[in-house]
């Protein structure tokens, strides 16, 4: 694949000769406060990140999407609407095709905050591509995510019904934690010992499910970067002892299948056969659970939060049915069927 350079792009300026464009050009703030002008509605987008482009696809369909992240085809249930373009990888090794990019003309390209959206707008300007920060995964700005969208596409009113089903789930949480005494939680990345930390939008979901993240009063900025990041901080057996955790999340692998069972029963069974790992409160009690990608961020992860508070605090709970959530954020807003369980724990099956 061709990646283009910013020397590359100024040497091949956006073509003049297009169709007069009438839409009206409106500045909004994106998600970091940069104020980027923009033709609305938006026709033409190009998105990096799965969790922007659910917003986009519940908001305004998918019609509107032109090019996207090349991980979207490893999902082709998920996505058998997507006839865009890969144009590039974003994640861990982030490698946009700025060439594709460029030929496509879309109206405006979509970067989460932690994408590599300086380098973008810096070689995309030649060719006036403006590029946006919408940071879908953030459970704490969800609502003003979606209603940006919801501007930006035209659509109001849908943006409107995607906000009412997450503020139902926020609202019945805060509802239902109030005066709760909260437990303790070790949430781990899929790779083995890689805490996950304030700043990433998994301590969100476990602080919004009732718990306090065992690894949330560690400043990542006075840590050695060998260490990692705030998506995988690497620890190791001592230091989770030390912190007692009453409850283990793992999370599994990012698919939107139904949990393979058996695979994540046996990474579970590794996982409490740990050196001194028996001895924990969430070992002993067999509250140790491993949980899907797929249903720990759904809806900005707000249905993650919702099943966490499910298996916290069940007597507050009981008549709640993440698994409900779930379906209706799946076949509701994303239009497509859901699959069955995305969990399973040491001491009992999903149903």
């Amino acid at each position: 694949m061709l990646v283009c350079t910013s020397a590359c792009a100024s040497q091949a300026p956006r073509e003049s000769a297009q169709a007069v464009d009438t839409r009206p050009r409106t500045t909004y703030a994106d998600d970091l406060g940069r104020e980027i002008t923009l033709p609305v509605p938006l026709r033409r987008t190009v998105v990096f990140n799965r969790y922007t482009t659910e917003f986009i696809r519940a908001v305004a369909g998918m019609d509107v999407v032109v090019g996207f992240d090349v991980d979207m085809q490893k999902s082709g249930d998920y996505w058998p609407e997507v006839s865009a373009m890969a144009v590039g990888q974003t994640g861990s090794n982030p490698q946009p095709n700025y060439e594709a990019i460029a030929q496509l003309k879309p109206d405006v390209v979509f970067f989460a905050r932690n994408g590599p959206w300086e380098e973008a707008a810096r070689v995309l300007a030649p060719f006036g591509i403006p590029v946006f920060v919408v940071t879908g995964w953030d459970v704490l700005r969800h609502e003003f995510n979606v209603e940006l969208l919801g501007r930006l596409f035209q659509r109001q009113e849908q943006a409107g019904r995607l906000n009412a089903f997450y503020r139902q789930q926020r609202e019945l949480l805060s509802s239902r934690l109030k005066g709760v005494t909260r437990k303790r939680v070790y949430i781990e990345e899929v790779g083995d010992y890689k805490a996950l930390l304030k700043g990433s939008g998994w301590h969100d979901m476990v602080e919004e499910g009732g718990g306090i993240n065992i690894y949330g009063d560690i400043d990542i900025l006075n840590q050695p970067s060998s260490r990692g990041t705030v998506q995988g901080f690497d620890t190791d057996p001592e230091e989770i002892i030390a912190r007692r955790p009453d409850v283990i999340i793992k999370l599994y692998s990012n698919q939107y299948i139904s949990i393979d069972e058996p695979a994540a029963m046996t990474v579970l069974k590794r996982l409490v056969e740990r050196p001194g790992f028996g001895a924990l409160p969430a070992v002993q009690r067999g509250e140790v659970y491993s949980l899907s990608y797929y249903h720990a961020s759904a809806c900005s992860k707000i249905v993650g939060a919702l099943q966490i508070a499910k298996w916290l605090y069940p007597d507050r709970f009981a008549d709640i049915d993440p698994a409900e959530a779930m379906r209706v954020w799946l076949e509701d807003f994303q239009g497509v069927r859901a699959p069955g369980n995305y969990w399973v724990s040491l001491g009992h099956r999903a149903s």
